[in-house]
């Protein structure tokens, strides 16, 4: 946490004491979803099989954890059913339920935060998965999105974020609860944040917002 709060710090350009505690372990926690949720998913979708948590190995390096592969089998779709509902299968065990879950308990243990602030975490670094393959293998983009919208409806990330339109691209996904990036960067927020959301809202209404600011690359 002291490392992400750092680097938080010196990417916005404000001293370590304007980084909470708690917004650095979010962030921590949404990077975190990020590096495993975006392999995961390509691998499974692209190849049929991903990593299973005892499979996964962490290391630190240059102040980041890196996810590496160690040994073991990986676990493998059956092929007898659509490839998005078994990808979705997979990644809700061996990524959400293994991996994830537990990590975001981990964190609760240092820092007070709402489990559907992490989980909200969890569905936007997900949502960020399938865009990111959506665009590098454009033939895997309706499959990608199939997967991040089935899991989307399952508990934890129930209710957390959705895709504004029937065929979404980058940028359609709203969270429903804030990643707290808003309170080190002195108001700025994330692409997919609800307050800017609702500020558009406002503004399409012709409620005036009290402020408004740039919106910052997604930090993790």
């Amino acid at each position: 946490m002291a490392a992400v709060r750092a680097g938080l710090a010196a990417a916005i350009g404000r001293p370590i004491a304007a980084v909470e505690q708690r917004t650095a372990a979010s962030l921590a926690y949404q990077g975190l979803a990020s590096r495993l949720l975006s392999p995961q998913v390509a691998a499974v979708l692209c190849h049929g099989v991903l990593a299973p948590a005892a499979a996964l190995r962490w290391y630190a390096a240059d102040g980041r954890l890196r996810l590496a592969l160690g040994e073991g089998a990986g676990a493998a779709a059956a092929g007898d059913r659509p490839r998005a509902e078994e990808a979705a299968d997979l990644v809700a065990e061996h990524v959400v339920g293994a991996v994830l879950t537990p990590l975001a308990d981990a964190v609760r243990a240092h820092a007070r935060l709402a489990p559907r602030l992490l989980y909200g975490n969890a569905a936007s670094a997900l949502a960020g998965a399938a865009a990111t393959l959506a665009e590098a293998r454009p033939e895997h983009a309706a499959d990608a999105y199939a997967l991040a919208r089935l899991l989307l409806g399952r508990p934890p990330l129930r209710g957390l974020g959705g895709f504004a339109h029937a065929a979404p691209g980058p940028g359609a996904f709203t969270r429903t609860t804030c990643c707290l990036y808003y309170r080190a960067a002195a108001g700025a927020v994330c692409g997919d944040c609800p307050i800017a959301a609702r500020g558009a809202r406002r503004a399409a209404h012709g409620v005036r917002s009290r402020g408004s600011r740039p919106t910052p690359p997604r930090w993790g």
